[in-house]
């Protein structure tokens, strides 16, 4: 079984946030994990520039989404990040399709959001576009964490544990 980590990690925080649940769901769970921040051939814009090109990056990481039974989506930041968003409804589509056409290929979404503003009212809410929110409870689990709190990781692994179990 393969897994899939979306996250927007173009900056220290998001970096250091995706390295550390991929670290923890590595050593927890027996899954192959693909985190696209790894991949330099694509994402490695201070040595690789270059030969880095919108079509490379789409079609390294829809290869490695289409081979994905899980799909881990960060939805923390200002907005759900363009490209997670992009996999989870990609992810979410294909679940669907094969399902559809009887080709046994088990997926499920995780979304996590840590954001503590969501689990506000009124004017200390965050937003999150709803139809993202609504493929990712369609084909699996939301999971809201907090800052400072890291028992949503332990919630992430036992998910991913689970579904292996099941599919397996």
């Amino acid at each position: 079984m393969k897994a899939y980590i979306a996250s927007h990690f173009f900056n220290d925080a998001f970096f250091t946030w995706t390295e550390n649940l991929a670290t923890e769901i590595e050593k927890n769970c027996d899954i192959e994990l693909y985190v696209p921040q790894r991949n330099d051939s694509i994402n490695d814009k201070k040595n690789n520039d270059e030969n880095i090109t919108a079509e490379a990056i789409a079609k390294a990481d829809t290869k490695e989404l289409k081979e994905s039974n899980i799909l881990i989506a960060n939805l923390d930041g200002l907005t759900i990040d363009d490209g997670v968003a992009a996999e989870i409804m990609a992810h979410g589509v294909m679940k669907q399709f094969e399902e559809e056409n009887n080709i046994e290929f088990p997926r499920m979404i995780i979304g996590i959001l840590t954001d503590m503003r969501y689990q506000g009212t009124g004017d200390n809410h965050i937003y999150r576009n709803q139809m993202i929110i609504g493929k990712v409870q369609e084909c699996g689990k939301l999971i809201i964490g907090y800052p400072n709190d890291k028992t949503y990781i332990r919630e992430v692994i036992d998910t991913v544990n689970e579904f292996l179990k099941e599919n397996n």
